[in-house]
Protein backbone atom coordinates (compact mmCIF):
# COMPACT_ATOMS: atom_id res chain seq x y z
CA UNK A 1 0.00 0.00 0.00
CA UNK A 2 1.35 3.45 -0.69
CA UNK A 3 1.76 5.34 2.37
CA UNK A 4 0.66 9.46 2.63
CA UNK A 5 4.12 10.16 4.19
CA UNK A 6 5.78 9.47 0.78
CA UNK A 7 5.24 11.07 -2.12
CA UNK A 8 1.64 11.23 -3.63
CA UNK A 9 1.62 14.92 -4.81
CA UNK A 10 1.61 14.01 -8.41
CA UNK A 11 -1.93 14.46 -9.94
CA UNK A 12 -4.04 15.49 -13.04
CA UNK A 13 -6.47 18.30 -11.72
CA UNK A 14 -9.03 20.62 -13.26
CA UNK A 15 -10.66 23.38 -11.69
CA UNK A 16 -14.21 24.54 -12.55
CA UNK A 17 -16.28 27.87 -11.21
CA UNK A 18 -20.05 27.34 -10.68
CA UNK A 19 -22.81 27.66 -8.26
CA UNK A 20 -23.67 25.78 -5.20
CA UNK A 21 -26.27 23.43 -5.12
CA UNK A 22 -28.57 22.55 -1.54
CA UNK A 23 -25.90 20.10 -0.86
CA UNK A 24 -22.67 22.00 -1.19
CA UNK A 25 -24.70 25.19 0.21
CA UNK A 26 -25.43 23.54 3.12
CA UNK A 27 -21.90 22.01 3.81
CA UNK A 28 -20.41 24.73 3.43
CA UNK A 29 -22.82 26.79 5.26
CA UNK A 30 -23.47 29.24 2.13
CA UNK A 31 -26.54 30.20 0.31
CA UNK A 32 -27.56 28.28 -2.75
CA UNK A 33 -26.61 30.06 -5.91
CA UNK A 34 -23.43 30.91 -4.17
CA UNK A 35 -19.89 30.91 -6.20
CA UNK A 36 -18.13 27.93 -5.87
CA UNK A 37 -14.98 26.49 -6.85
CA UNK A 38 -14.98 22.87 -8.06
CA UNK A 39 -11.30 21.35 -7.53
CA UNK A 40 -10.95 17.59 -9.17
CA UNK A 41 -7.55 16.11 -8.70
CA UNK A 42 -6.67 12.69 -10.07
CA UNK A 43 -3.71 11.24 -7.63
CA UNK A 44 -1.16 8.93 -8.80
CA UNK A 45 2.25 8.30 -7.37
CA UNK A 46 4.48 6.27 -9.69
CA UNK A 47 2.43 6.23 -12.51
CA UNK A 48 -0.41 4.13 -10.33
CA UNK A 49 -4.02 5.85 -10.01
CA UNK A 50 -4.67 5.92 -6.20
CA UNK A 51 -7.54 8.50 -5.69
CA UNK A 52 -10.10 10.79 -7.62
CA UNK A 53 -10.64 14.04 -4.95
CA UNK A 54 -13.51 15.87 -5.38
CA UNK A 55 -13.61 19.28 -3.45
CA UNK A 56 -16.08 22.22 -3.38
CA UNK A 57 -14.53 25.55 -1.94
CA UNK A 58 -16.02 28.88 -1.27
CA UNK A 59 -16.95 32.02 -2.45
CA UNK A 60 -13.13 33.21 -1.39
CA UNK A 61 -11.26 30.50 -3.23
CA UNK A 62 -12.96 30.67 -6.78
CA UNK A 63 -9.94 33.12 -8.00
CA UNK A 64 -7.39 29.69 -7.18
CA UNK A 65 -5.76 28.80 -10.37
CA UNK A 66 -4.26 25.39 -12.21
CA UNK A 67 -0.85 26.82 -11.66
CA UNK A 68 -1.19 27.08 -7.83
CA UNK A 69 -3.04 23.98 -7.74
CA UNK A 70 0.21 22.25 -9.61
CA UNK A 71 2.84 23.70 -7.81
CA UNK A 72 1.25 22.60 -4.20
CA UNK A 73 -1.57 20.65 -2.64
CA UNK A 74 -4.67 21.76 -1.53
CA UNK A 75 -4.39 22.33 1.80
CA UNK A 76 -0.89 24.29 1.26
CA UNK A 77 -2.83 26.44 -0.99
CA UNK A 78 -5.18 27.55 1.79
CA UNK A 79 -2.20 28.16 4.47
CA UNK A 80 -0.60 30.63 2.07
CA UNK A 81 -3.59 31.85 1.63
CA UNK A 82 -3.59 32.42 5.67
CA UNK A 83 -6.14 29.99 6.36
CA UNK A 84 -5.63 28.08 9.55
CA UNK A 85 -7.28 24.96 9.45
CA UNK A 86 -8.52 23.66 12.65
CA UNK A 87 -11.02 20.50 12.76
CA UNK A 88 -12.17 18.56 10.11
CA UNK A 89 -15.62 16.80 10.10
CA UNK A 90 -14.68 12.95 7.95
CA UNK A 91 -16.99 10.34 7.32
CA UNK A 92 -15.17 6.76 5.97
CA UNK A 93 -17.23 4.74 4.35
CA UNK A 94 -17.25 1.83 0.68
CA UNK A 95 -19.47 1.31 -2.27
CA UNK A 96 -19.12 0.29 -5.89
CA UNK A 97 -17.77 2.90 -8.30
CA UNK A 98 -19.72 4.47 -10.38
CA UNK A 99 -19.80 4.65 -14.04
CA UNK A 100 -16.88 6.78 -14.30
CA UNK A 101 -14.40 5.41 -11.77
CA UNK A 102 -13.04 2.40 -13.02
CA UNK A 103 -11.11 4.40 -15.61
CA UNK A 104 -9.95 6.77 -13.47
CA UNK A 105 -8.72 4.58 -10.97
CA UNK A 106 -8.10 1.50 -13.02
CA UNK A 107 -10.07 -0.43 -11.59
CA UNK A 108 -12.68 -2.85 -12.73
CA UNK A 109 -16.35 -1.87 -13.65
CA UNK A 110 -18.73 -2.66 -10.63
CA UNK A 111 -15.54 -2.70 -8.23
CA UNK A 112 -15.89 -1.41 -4.68
CA UNK A 113 -13.84 2.16 -3.60
CA UNK A 114 -12.95 3.21 -0.32
CA UNK A 115 -15.09 6.77 0.26
CA UNK A 116 -14.32 9.39 2.69
CA UNK A 117 -16.31 13.13 2.58
CA UNK A 118 -14.90 15.45 4.90
CA UNK A 119 -15.60 19.06 5.78
CA UNK A 120 -13.30 21.16 6.89
CA UNK A 121 -13.33 24.39 8.89
CA UNK A 122 -10.88 27.13 9.61
CA UNK A 123 -10.25 29.08 13.35
CA UNK A 124 -13.30 31.01 12.79
CA UNK A 125 -15.46 27.75 12.37
CA UNK A 126 -16.39 28.50 8.65
CA UNK A 127 -16.28 25.75 6.19
CA UNK A 128 -13.25 26.16 3.77
CA UNK A 129 -13.47 22.71 1.80
CA UNK A 130 -16.20 20.12 1.61
CA UNK A 131 -14.75 17.11 -0.39
CA UNK A 132 -16.02 14.06 -1.86
CA UNK A 133 -13.13 11.36 -2.64
CA UNK A 134 -12.67 7.73 -3.56
CA UNK A 135 -9.86 5.43 -3.16
CA UNK A 136 -8.54 2.16 -4.49
CA UNK A 137 -9.45 -0.17 -1.96
CA UNK A 138 -5.82 -2.46 -2.79
CA UNK A 139 -3.43 0.33 -2.56
CA UNK A 140 -4.72 2.56 -0.16
CA UNK A 141 -5.74 2.70 3.91
CA UNK A 142 -7.07 5.14 6.25
CA UNK A 143 -4.92 5.34 9.68
CA UNK A 144 -7.07 7.04 12.54
CA UNK A 145 -5.77 8.26 15.96
CA UNK A 146 -8.62 8.44 18.42
CA UNK A 147 -7.78 10.59 21.58
CA UNK A 148 -10.21 11.28 24.87
CA UNK A 149 -11.00 14.55 25.88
Amino acid sequence: MWSRRGSIRAHRSSLENGEADQSFADALGIAVGDPVLHVRRLRFPEDVPIAVLDDVLPPQFTDVTPQELESRGLYQLLRAREVAMRVAKQRIGARAATAAEPESLGIRRGGAVQTMERTAFDASGNAVEFGQHCYRPDLYSFELTLVDR
